[in-house]
């Protein structure tokens, strides 16, 4: 394996644009410090690594409203202050954030923005507002045109799996959505307070047929009002998303769920949750939306064959 250190003042993307173009691991060091620029990374078998999240931020500030000089908005594929796009790649220990600021103006702005199949990120934290995380593939068909303008807007849909272990994950509004199949295991979820008010933490497209999300031994807990959070909600008809053993804040509106405004969706999604605690947790009234499975062991079951294989295909433990 070739390693690689990096210390701030250095340009990370100058560096992962002279490694060698083949297949050979290579892990890239980061000291402690701050690395304000945009990054690309598109290099299999390639691993970004800091001392600790606390000490090792990656930054920059793009967001979706901004007007380019072709007088077109910069729209949110084209925020992310990381984007990864190669297989087996990975990221540890570092803070990955977009800081576009004023928040409310700036519209979406993605820290990390993944595409590739095993990926694995751990010890990280991922910040931002709204569209914090998107875990490719991009959906099949636009809503609007031009609404996937970006770096993968006209490749092929990737069958993804990606793996967040121990990381935590802030932002609003959509601030975990996508297409891939992926586990977050044993991860922070922070739901920001905004003008709004309102946030939804996963925002899946799922592919039909497709396994989705799986949040395992995850908690919830930020700085948002009592009941002002969703679960989650489809950003395509056929979302999958499963909440496992996890530990809600009073920031779970009771009803846990939301159907986009459509309820055509409440017949092809698949939501569910099981073996939730604190106090976000179902209670007997109000309920939770009937439309998501509620504590049914065979959904259950099947979600921990899913945690299982995972943590075996990317060596974590138990």
């Amino acid at each position: 394996m070739m390693l690689i250190q990096v210390a701030p003042g250095q340009s990370l993307q100058t560096v992962i644009d002279a490694l060698p173009a083949d297949d050979q691991p290579v892990t890239i060091h980061l000291a402690p410090g701050v690395y304000e620029e945009k990054i690309a990374l598109r290099r299999p078998h390639t691993r970004i690594e800091g001392e600790s999240a606390e000490t090792t931020r990656i930054t920059w500030h793009d967001g979706a409203a901004e007007i380019l000089p072709d007088g077109k908005k910069r729209g949110t594929f084209r925020t992310a202050t990381l984007l990864v796009n190669a297989r087996d790649c990975a990221l540890r220990n570092v803070t990955v954030e977009n800081s576009a600021y004023p928040r409310e103006q700036v519209g979406q702005a993605l820290a990390l923005y993944v595409d590739g199949d095993g990926f694995c990120c751990e010890d990280c934290t991922l910040k931002s507002c709204q569209d914090t995380l998107f875990t490719a593939p991009l959906p099949l068909a636009v809503r609007q045109k031009n609404g996937f303008r970006g770096p993968r807007e006209n490749t092929p849909r990737l069958d993804t799996r990606q793996y967040y272990r121990d990381c935590e994950i802030s932002g609003n509004i959509d601030f975990i959505f996508g297409g891939a199949n992926a586990v977050f295991d044993h991860c922070r979820i922070v739901p920001v307070a905004h003008r709004g008010v309102t946030s939804y933490i996963a925002a899946a497209s799922t592919p039909q047929g497709k396994p989705g999300y799986l949040f395992a031994d995850c908690t919830v807990q930020g700085n948002s009002p009592a009941g002002s959070v969703y679960l989650g909600r489809p950003w395509r008809q056929y979302a999958r998303v499963y909440w496992l053993d996890c530990d809600l804040s009073d920031e779970i509106i009771p009803l846990g769920w939301d159907n986009w405004s459509d309820l055509a969706n409440e017949e092809t999604v698949h939501f569910g949750e099981y073996g939730s605690k604190g106090p976000g947790a179902p209670k007997a009234s109000p309920a939770r939306a009937g439309y998501a499975a509620l504590n049914d062991e065979a959904s259950a079951q099947e979600m921990r064959a899913m945690l299982a294989e995972f943590r075996a295909d990317f060596g974590a433990e138990a």
